[in-house]
């Protein structure tokens, strides 16, 4: 993707469980993925203003607290 390269990132998340957890992350790299495969690039800058963008969206934060 124009001369990027993929980084690995890791994080802690909140979860009940190993197998939740690793949930969470198989739906992001699939995420990225099936961008990708659309020309998409889900890159990292992206990524980041996305969530500072969208994550205090009170549909959000909505969501996460059920």
């Amino acid at each position: 993707m124009n001369g990027m390269n993929g980084y690995e990132i890791r994080f802690n998340v909140y979860a009940n469980s190993q197998q939740e957890a690793d949930a969470a992350s198989r739906a992001i790299k699939d995420f990225i993925s099936d961008n990708a495969r659309q020309g998409v690039a889900v890159t990292a800058e992206r990524l980041a203003a996305a969530v500072k963008k969208w994550g205090p969206h009170p549909l959000v934060r909505n969501y996460f607290k059920r």
